[in-house]
């Protein structure tokens, strides 16, 4: 029975994999714990979809992929934090048009090239198996930046999820951290490219936050949750997708999916939404800019 856990892992190009699926595994669930509280699961999805004009450009003029997708990320939240000044739209309309728009031009620039569809595939998808010894550097130090962020803005972000107003009286910048969120999504989905794709990105970045939160309502409890569906549901596809030749990417995301079915089998015989007392609801939906 070990052999089955231990056997895909004889070779470099699979320890790769591990190594990458751990850190995915880490940093998505960690920034997911809030993108689930201020509820911006939108946002993240739209963020993967957004990023494709990134990563699209970048193969076009030759940069690095990593530096493009970066990009398209900024530039997706700027564009958020302009369409959501119009008072008459809601964010949710602010965030679609945003990633119609990033996203249209993503298709656009594929089309301008026979084999960037071929080649992007393994973004748009993920394909764990090709990681490098480089993607393991420059992934490492991107999700030591965000959880590093994570860690310093902590409180304050706390504060800002369940007393916006509150916070503002007493100096906390609302504004400026909103975009720090923005931010932090664009790394997770960069660091899921080569993992479980950018259209996948969105399964390891809600998932596993969403299944925490049904157990669980204190935050530093419900990232540690987290933290171990999203590793023990990376490491789980990756076996299993070893052993039945299946894309890790889509099998990763279906683990963390049973994760979740179990996560409210457990909640509904409990005959409650979380263990412990309620946190107050946020007093205005964060994804505003």
């Amino acid at each position: 029975m070990i052999d089955w856990f231990t056997d895909p892992y004889q070779t470099e190009f699979m320890r790769n994999a591990a190594v990458m699926a751990i850190l995915v595994g880490v940093l998505a669930p960690t920034v997911g714990v809030w993108v689930v509280l201020r509820r911006l699961a939108y946002l993240g999805d739209a963020m993967s979809h957004g990023t494709l004009a990134g990563v699209a450009a970048a193969y076009l003029t030759g940069i690095s992929i990593t530096l493009g997708a970066l990009a398209a990320g900024v530039v997706m939240g700027l564009l958020v934090a302009v369409f959501d000044r119009q008072r008459r739209l809601g964010h949710d309309s602010a965030i679609g048009v945003a990633e119609t728009l990033m996203f249209a031009t993503g298709i656009i620039l594929i089309s301008r090239n026979d084999r960037i569809g071929v080649d992007l595939t393994h973004y748009l998808f993920g394909q764990i198996v090709t990681t490098s010894t480089n993607d393991i550097i420059v992934n490492s130090a991107l999700t030591a930046v965000a959880l590093a962020i994570v860690v310093v803005a902590f409180d304050d972000l706390r504060n800002v999820t369940f007393d916006p107003g509150h916070a503002q009286q007493v100096g906390i910048p609302v504004g400026p951290l909103r975009l720090v969120l923005i931010a932090l999504i664009s790394i997770t989905v960069v660091v899921s490219l080569g993992t479980v794709g950018l259209l996948m990105s969105v399964a390891m970045l809600i998932t596993p936050a969403a299944t925490a939160r049904l157990l669980t309502n204190r935050i530093e409890t419900m990232t540690a949750l987290a933290i171990t569906v999203g590793v023990t549901s990376a490491i789980a596809g990756l076996t299993i997708s070893y052993h039945l030749a299946t894309p890790p990417g889509p099998t990763i995301a279906l683990v963390t999916v049973a994760w979740f079915a179990g996560a409210t089998i457990a909640s509904l015989r409990s005959g409650q939404s979380g263990i412990g007392s309620r946190p107050p609801r946020p007093a205005e939906p964060a994804g505003c800019l």
